[in-house]
Order: C-alpha cells, then structure tokens, then sequence
C-alpha cells in the first residue's frame, strides 16, 4: 500500500508540473529553460514524493483545546474471540499483488523490446550504408522515408538529397544542432523512462513536448543564415516521411507549430512571468509532498506537570517475553524516551526504576505497594505505567495476528480518581490512534487481576498502557524500532500535556469561593444532569461534534458529549429549565438502562469454558463465504438482558457475507446469567470477536 501511495504522488506530481508548463510556458521562446524544465519532471515527480525531511510545527494542534470527548470502559477484555476454520474449493496461486506487478513487468518488458528493435534498426543502417566524416558527425547516405533524421553523433542523409544547394546545406545546419547539443541523449532518457512507467501518461506528453522544443531550437539555429519565410517554405516542401521514434527527423515533426514559432515576436511580459511563477509553484509542491511534521512545538503553561512513569515489571520479575525479547526491556525503554523529551512538553518525570531493577523491594506486594504510593509521595499530578502484552494463546510458538494494538486499562469505577482517570485515557487513546491501532474502550482489570495493586491504590489519575502484542509481529516490530518508542514517548507525553491543559484549575478570583477552568471539564450525561439550572447562563449543542456545552454565570464550562437518538429532546427544549430537563433525561436513560460497565458481568452458563464450547460446537462457515474465498473478522454486539435473554443482537463489523451466521449462533446461545450492579440484575453489553478463516488447500 504504500508503494501504491508512492505512484500515486509521483503522478499527481507529474500532472501538476505538467499542467503548469502547458498553460504558461508551452510554445515560449526560451527553449533551453523549456527543455530542462521538461526534464526536471521525471525527477522532481520521482524524488520529492520519496524525501521526508521532519519539520517542527510552531503551532499548537488545533485538538489541543478541545473538550474531551470520554471513552467507554469495559472491565477485562472483550469475550474472547473464536475462529472458525472453512476448507477452500481450491486455493488460489495468484494474488491480486502479484497479478499487478506481473502485469507491470510484462508491459515493461516489450517496451524495453520494441526499443531495443528500434536501436538495432539505426545500427545495421551505419553498418549497411556508406558514410562521410565531418568535425561534429558522421553523415549516412541512406534510402530510408523520413530522412534526414539525427541519432547522437551520426545524421541519416537520403540519397536523393542534394547535400550541396542552399536548402541542403539549412537541413544540414539543423541537424547538426541536434548533435551538437545533446538532443538524442534526452530522447533515448524518455523512452527507456517511458518503457519502465508506462502507466504514467505524463511522460507520453513530456516526451511529444520535448521533440517539439528540440525542433524549434534547431530550426531558430538553421533560420538564422535566411529569413524565416524562406525556411518556412522549405519546411512545407517536405512535410511527409517516417523515422524512428527518438531520431530526429527534419520534415516530419510538428510542422505548423514550427512556422508559428518562427513567426512569433520574442518580446513579451508573459514570458518572464511564466518562468518567475515556478519558483512558489516549486515551494508548494515540496512542502506538500516532502515535508512532514515531526512533533509539534508545545507552548508551556506556567506549571510544570508532575507525572510518575512506571516502567512495568523489573529485576526479577520479567513480564512477558517472546522469542528473546523481555516485556521488562521494552518497558524500560520507553519509559527512559518519555523521561528524556519530558522537558520539551513542560512535564517532569519521576522514574519508578531506571535500571533493571524491582522497584522498592524484591518481593511483588512490596514492591507494587511502593510504586502506588509514589505519586502521593512525590506529589505527582499523573501516574502512568508501561507495559507490553502477549495474547493468552502462549504455547504455539509463533506469531498470533488476532490480537494487536494499544490496550489502556484504568482504576475500577469505585476509585475516587476513576473520573479523571476516564478522562486521561480518553486523552491519550485520541492522540496514540493516529500514530498506532489502539483499542477504542478503556479497560478496567477485574479484582483478580495482575497488577491491579498499582491502579486500585491510585491517589491521581492513572493509567496503565499496554503498547501492543509481544507475540504479534507488527506489534513487536513496532516495539523495538527506536524511532517508533521515541513516537510512543511523545504520545503520550502530547496526552499528558493535552489532559493538563483540559483540566487545570486556576486561582479563585477575589470574593469568590468558586474555582473555574477557561477550557472546561467534561462530564458524563449523570452528572450534567446534576447541575442547579439556576446556575445556567447559557447552553449550545453542536450536531458536528456530538457535544452539549454549558456554561455556568461564573465562567465554568462543562461539556458531554450525546448521541443522536436524544437530539429531538434538546431541539425540543427552548428554555433552560427545560434543557436542563432533557439533560437529565440523558443522564438517566443513558446510565440506568443498558450498562456498559457492571459490578459483575454477564456470563454464559458454564463459563467462558462453556461459551467457546458453544460457538466452536455451533458454528458453520457460509458455503456462499467459502466459495467466493471470503474471510475476515466479525464482532457482534448484543444486550443480556436483566432475565437473562438476548436481544438488540447486530454485527458491528466484518464482511456482510459472515454476519448473519454470526448473529444466528449468538442469537441461539439461549439463557445467560445476567450482570449485577449495586447487587441489582442489570442489563448489559456485550461484544463478541468471531474470526473466519479459510484453510490452504
């Protein structure tokens, strides 16, 4: 895909240069700057496309201030995905890849043939016809159309030509012009070009171009002993033959623009013009086509934020590993990248460890309780720890592509830091998920869970990040790349730094015991509807955001973001009092009815055990899907109903080829044991990854 993306520039580049020379230097008189710009496209459309020179931005992201827009979490992990294996009729040899690069080389190959045909042609004419020597050539006597016609240093002369006369001695002139300055050097660079990249249909049109400006350069030579009339009248004489494509020959090309080009006063303002406008033409083009952002420039607020970086696991307790790597490592090398770039983000960090040791005591309790206590010692702002997984599949010995991507787990709903915690890993999944898949739920880890300590002894907003699949290759190779762990730093060092702007308090003012915060605080639909409306000055909804902002009389902004089944109950309300209502009407609907996160998950009877037997029993591959080779990824999104039923069962995602099976074997699964939340029987999400695979023949 990327060399696809490649071509792609490279042709649009070529288009844009190409325009630009048709409609402002296209039939100009300065030759020579027409001939070198035509030639500087094949470059300038090749190379610029290929640099990527890092550029700082000195400007702020624009997302920097905006408000934050609250992920759903989700205890533990999704329900865990089964695959479902289908025999192919037969399995198919040729990628649509290799089709397409085979497609590209055969194409290549009979144009590099039919140029090389053309070059033994000119060859057996030296050696066929008699010759003469002059000081710039050698002058072939030949019985051939089209003559006479220059290649390099050697002029194709017909035998019935009088060599002598005054037109004679002209045509002469004109062709040793074209020896003289190279011409058939730039001829053979396009067709060899034009050969290998026959799909760019730009470089058919530079090379016509090209021909043409090389003929009105001779002809402005050979008119040069005459008037233009005279030489005009010889051109017409002779307006028939045939040559070889990149000779060229005197009588054939592109009469009528020739005679107009001898005719045409050389005094005019557009000639500077069109040359003066490449320059910004050129600026344009390189900064949009080489030049990336590297990492933006941050303007620092007044207060450095304080963060705690965990680099997970240490010293004797290695974490995961896979085929060398240690998770410990990894770890500890991304943490030491955010320590080294906090600076330029206005963040001072706070190393749980900096080597490979077990922070605060050998023994895990220990030394888990004193990492938790580090942030309320250091009077740390954030904690944030460092982790990388490894899928529960561990006993195969290869690489696992199911599973991928950041994962961020934060504190239990119960923490009296899960709020902002919320927030924060809001924060931080926005900024990762346009450098690196990243799971779009936050996760909370169950009570039995590993390294749960850490985030259920949080005193500040806390995270723990999982940075991709150890067992996953693209995870890993992504891992341990330097550049990509420098990429993952600023990541979440941008997070940090964009969650510290959404969330600072400033000082009170004078004879207000009230605090407020210029950017404003995001809450959920609940606690909106907490709000006295007599403390309302203003509420706006936006349709193009999904957002409702309320500002209070003293200047505090909230905002909480809404889904589209609950516009009509805000357009609906005119006055404050009644939006206020509707709010509250959101925040109740949207918490009491169907939980995304529950004290106690749903399960099916007999386990997870039990589930995965079910599916693995249960489901059939389309024949239609395996028929037409048709495999992916499906993940069905269904309610346990507080009874236990199912219902509001669909397919999020995957090829519409698989869903319905999908729906059906959900659908069928029968009673489940229902989600309890404050010891009440709840209704609750639930999402299952079903994976469709096609088994080699």
């Amino acid at each position: 895909m990327t060399f696809l993306i490649y071509i792609i520039k490279t042709l649009l580049l070529s288009g844009f240069l190409f325009g630009y020379y048709w409609l402002f230097l296209r039939n100009r008189l300065f030759h020579g700057f027409n001939r070198f710009f035509l030639l500087a496209i094949p470059f300038l459309s090749f190379l610029l496309p290929a640099l990527q020179v890092e550029m700082p931005a000195l400007w702020t992201h624009p997302a920097a201030a905006a408000p934050i827009r609250l992920l759903v979490t989700q205890q533990g992990k999704w329900e865990e995905a089964v695959t479902v294996y289908g025999n192919r009729a037969g399995e198919c040899l040729l990628s649509w890849q290799f089709l397409g690069i085979l497609l590209v080389f055969t194409v290549s190959t009979l144009g590099l043939i039919r140029l090389s045909k053309s070059l033994l042609y000119l060859v057996k004419l030296r050696r066929a016809n008699p010759f003469i020597r002059l000081p710039e050539a050698r002058l072939y006597f030949v019985s051939e159309e089209g003559t006479p016609f220059s290649f390099f240093k050697s002029i194709f002369w017909g035998r019935e030509m009088d060599l002598h006369d005054r037109s004679g001695k002209q045509i002469l002139r004109h062709e040793l012009f074209h020896v003289t300055n190279h011409h058939s050097v730039d001829m053979l660079f396009l067709e060899i070009l034009s050969a290998l990249v026959w799909f760019n249909p730009f470089l058919i049109l530079i090379r016509r171009e090209l021909r043409a400006i090389h003929e009105y350069a001779a002809d402005q030579h050979a008119a040069a002993t005459t008037d233009s009339y005279s030489y005009a009248r010889l051109l017409l004489l002779h307006a028939t033959g045939k040559a070889t494509a990149f000779a060229h020959p005197f009588f054939k090309n592109q009469i009528k623009r020739r005679i107009m080009m001898m005719t045409r006063s050389p005094k005019s303002k557009k000639t500077w013009m069109g040359r003066l406008m490449i320059l910004p033409l050129l600026t344009a083009l390189i900064a949009l086509f080489s030049f990336k952002i590297s990492h933006p420039f941050q303007i620092k607020s007044g207060r450095t934020i304080r963060v705690v970086v965990d680099a997970g696991h240490g010293g004797s307790f290695e974490g995961a590993s896979w085929n060398g790597w240690m998770e410990k490592n990894i770890n500890l090398e991304i943490a030491k990248k955010i320590q080294a770039l906090a600076s330029q983000y206005n963040v001072s960090v706070m190393m749980t460890r900096e080597s490979d040791i077990t922070p605060g005591s050998n023994e895990l309790r220990q030394s888990l309780e004193y990492i938790a206590a580090m942030p309320k010692n250091n009077q740390a702002d954030l904690f944030v720890s460092i982790h990388a997984n490894i899928s529960d599949d561990k006993g195969k010995g290869s690489y696992q592509d199911s599973k991928r991507g950041f994962e961020i787990y934060i504190p239990r709903n119960s923490s009296e830091v899960y709020e902002n915690s919320q927030k924060f890993g809001s924060v931080l999944t926005d900024v990762i998920k346009s450098d690196y898949p990243i799971e779009s739920t936050l996760k909370q880890i169950p009570e039995s869970g590993g390294n749960i300590l850490i985030l259920k002894k949080a005193t500040v907003p806390a995270v723990l990040i999982e940075c991709g699949y150890m067992d996953n290759q693209k995870d890993l190779s992504y891992l341990t790349d330097e550049k990509n762990q420098e990429k993952i730093a600023r990541d979440i060092l941008e997070g940090i730094r964009r969650y510290a702007t959404q969330n600072i308090v400033f000082s009170k003012p004078a004879g207000d015991n009230t605090s407020f915060s210029t950017t404003g605080d995001t809450l959920s639909f609940a606690e909106m509807g907490k709000i006295n409306p007599w403390e309302i000055a203003s509420m706006s909804v936006s349709r193009k955001e999904n957002l409702v902002t309320v500002t209070l009389k003293n200047g505090r902004k909230y905002f909480t973001q809404i889904n589209e089944q609950y516009y009509k109950s805000l357009d609906s309300s005119r006055k404050v009092n009644d939006r206020l209502d509707a709010l509250h009407r959101i925040g109740s609907s949207a918490s009491d009815t169907i939980y995304k996160v529950v004290e106690v998950e749903a399960s099916y009877p007999g386990g997870q055990k039990g589930w995965l037997e079910y599916l693995v029993k249960n489901l059939k591959y389309p024949e239609a899907a395996v028929s037409n080779e048709i495999q992916g990824q499906v993940i069905v999104e269904f309610v346990v109903k507080m009874d236990g039923s199912l219902s509001e069962i669909h397919a999020l995602s995957g090829p519409q080829a698989l869903k319905a099976e999908s729906v059906r074997v959900i659908r069928e699964s029968g009673i489940w044991v229902p989600a309890k939340n404050n010891g009440k029987q709840v209704d609750s999400y639930h999402k299952q990854p079903i994976n469709y695979k096609l088994e080699p023949k």
